[in-house]
């Protein structure tokens, strides 16, 4: 199972590189940043999920619906899926 700080690491670059993509350029991001003021709208949430399943193997929204809307921060969303992956690997 990937560390938490591996998590993070996934999770990162990958709200960084689609940032980028916009044309955004994401300041520094660290797990207290707010998603909403690194510029993370529905659509970049929805492209990051995307990613992150890609990355990690897991969608932790697809199991449990509506958990999107308690992602406020990086620490959220990494959390939120090194929960998943402990679940996934004690299931």
């Amino acid at each position: 199972m990937l560390s938490r700080s591996e998590v993070e690491a996934v999770a990162v670059k990958a709200i960084t590189e689609i940032l980028e993509e916009d044309g955004d350029t994401p300041p520094g991001i660290s797990g207290e940043a707010a998603l909403s003021d690194l510029g993370v709208s529905s659509l970049v949430f929805a492209r990051v999920a995307i990613e992150l399943e890609d990355e990690l193997g897991i969608d932790p929204f697809k199991e449990h619906p509506g958990r999107e809307a308690d992602q406020r921060t990086v620490d959220d969303l990494v959390d939120t899926y090194v929960r998943a992956l402990a679940e996934q690997g004690a299931g």
